[in-house]
Parts: C-alpha cells; structure tokens; sequence
C-alpha cells in the first residue's frame, strides 16, 4: 500500500474523489463514516451510491456539469430520518499529464455546531 492511501484513510474529514463520469474512484472510511455508509463505494455511480443522500448528489451534478470546484461551502444533506449539515470544498483531479479526469470532494459535518446554535 502506497503512504498516499495511508494519508487519506487517516484524514479526519471524508474525502470522495470520481471521474467526470460519476465513478467513484476512491472514498476514505471518514467519508463513510460522515455519511453513514457501510457498502464499498469504489467503481459505483455516485448517483446510485448516494441516491439515499438528498443535496449531496445535486453538488456533484453541479460539479460535473458545469464542470465547477469549490473553495468552501455548505450543504444540507438529508438522511432517512434526519439531515447532516456538511461543510466542503472540491478540487479538480488530474493526470499525470495534467488533464482533468475527475473531482474530489472533502467535507466535515457541522451537525454538532448547528445543535449547538
């Protein structure tokens, strides 16, 4: 295993990244665990992997259509039973020719500081 991946699962903020398609390459298990995830996440359609997660597949519409990565956000994403107040940001993925072939998205739930509030 590449120190890369060892880096990334131990992010403490999910990080999804996926090609212009909609496949999702790689997801680390905080993104996992932010979304309340148990299946595999590699080599799926993010339109089918979140299609539980309203608002979340909207930003990746948004991402991949107008081909658009964003310095900081929020998103209110809803659950079965409950919504999830999500803070991200989201890169272009490249090549090693430096073509674009894809996003990441990394996020943190800010559920706890909107209980708060």
């Amino acid at each position: 295993m590449e120190i890369y991946k060892y880096i990334l699962d131990s992010l403490t903020s999910g990080i999804i990244s996926f090609l212009k398609d909609g496949t999702i390459l790689y997801a680390n298990p905080m993104a996992k665990k932010i979304l309340h995830i148990s299946y595999s996440l590699e080599n799926t359609s993010y339109k089918e992997s979140f299609k539980n997660l309203e608002g979340l597949i909207d930003v990746i519409d948004d991402m991949i259509k107008n081909s658009r990565t964003i310095r900081r956000a929020e998103v209110k994403i809803k659950q079965s039973n409950f919504y999830l107040n999500i803070g991200y940001s989201s890169m272009q993925l490249k090549d090693e020719n430096n073509n674009h072939i894809g996003y990441t998205i990394i996020f943190q739930d800010l559920s706890i500081l909107y209980a708060s509030k």
